[in-house]
């Protein structure tokens, strides 16, 4: 938190205006770049994490930066506006989601690492006889996967298209159901 509350008015009013100015967008990058950029630094986060803990709790700020807030304003852009709240809670229930996989993870881990002849698993309560440098390494791999597939992905998206507005309401996108009156059908 320490990172990431700094880090979004300097990425407003400098970041942003610094990129428009390369980029022509308005946003100085995609919604999406904004979230491919915080799913590539979360896997430095885990990169990093297994040698200095302060970097790391700043590239999970930046992360969460990029790609949490990204993935939201996504969202509130892309969605119909009726459909606005459930994409609010689908973002919530990925990180319920996200809650049991860590945990499912972390016990596969223990499992999978634990030594036959009485070595530690890489998770051992005492780190120096444990090898968390090597669970990091299997979660940034993860990270990494899941960066590849997010790009696969994004690169077949097509964004909606906007009427111009600022503040992120597209009503010329959204679709307004009018019953169609055909050329000899009276007015009612």
């Amino acid at each position: 938190m320490l990172s990431l509350t700094p880090w979004i008015p300097v990425y407003d009013r400098v970041v942003v205006p610094a990129l428009r100015r390369f980029t022509k967008h308005e946003g100085g990058i995609t919604l999406l770049q904004r979230i491919g950029v915080g799913l590539a630094l979360s896997v430095a986060t885990m990169l990093v994490s297994c040698f200095w803990l302060v970097p790391q709790l700043l590239l999970a700020g930046l992360s969460e930066a990029f790609g949490g807030i990204g993935q939201l304003e996504f969202f509130y852009r892309q969605f119909q506006e009726n459909m606005r709240s459930v994409a609010g809670a689908i973002y919530c229930l990925g990180f319920a989601l996200a809650s049991y996989a860590s945990g499912v993870m972390v016990t596969v881990v223990h499992r999978a690492t634990r030594g036959r002849d009485g070595r530690p698993d890489w998770l051992a309560q005492d780190l120096d006889q444990g090898r968390i440098d090597l669970f990091y390494l299997v979660t940034a791999a993860i990270a990494a996967v899941n960066l590849i597939y997010f790009v696969v992905c994004a690169r077949w998206y097509r964004f909606k298209e906007s009427n111009g507005n600022d503040d992120g309401s597209h009503a010329s996108a959204d679709v307004e159901l009018v019953p169609k009156m055909s050329a000899s059908a009276a007015p009612v």
